[in-house]
């Protein structure tokens, strides 16, 4: 894989990526979504070395159907996972891109705070998106989360990551 050269390509990706963090941290899912392709995944692995979306479990893995299903529960009024109103900062740095099969690869680490009933939780990893170039920018073609905490125990994520 070539690395993508110029700084408008990793500016492009980092604001697309900060745009991306600021619909969930804001609670705009719908917007969110938006950004995904019809066949897109989103994917959490279970470990970082797991290759195999379907032949292992995984933390998540939703397609866009799934992905609607989700903020559909997150927006219900009575919803567990978000009474009381979480509020979460995504935190987007070390982007780097290159090309690969016509999809823009972007890299970039992730922190993800989040507050709800006065507890903090983070959560931290590494991010694989794979993009492709629209006439708004990119679209969402898989997010893969690779949490650094994927191996060990830690409270159900509601928002997504």
């Amino acid at each position: 894989m070539d690395g993508l050269k110029g700084m408008s390509v990793i500016e492009d990706l980092t604001c697309f990526l900060a745009h991306e963090a600021d619909l969930l941290d804001q609670g705009k899912f719908d917007a969110w979504l938006e950004l995904y392709e019809e066949d897109a995944i989103y994917w959490v692995p279970s470990s970082a070395e797991q290759t195999d979306m379907k032949g292992q479990v995984s933390i998540m893995l939703e397609d866009l159907p799934l992905l609607k299903l989700r903020v559909r529960r997150l927006s219900h009024p009575r919803a567990h996972a978000v009474t009381p109103k979480p509020a979460t900062i995504h935190l987007i740095g070390n982007v780097t891109a290159s090309e690969q099969d016509g999809l823009v690869v972007a890299n970039s680490k992730l922190i993800m705070t989040q507050v709800r009933d006065n507890l903090e939780t983070s959560l931290s990893g590494a991010v694989t998106h794979h993009l492709r170039r629209s006439v708004d920018g990119f679209k969402i073609k898989l997010k893969r989360v690779d949490l650094i905490q994927a191996g060990g125990v830690f409270s159900a994520i509601s928002i997504p990551l």
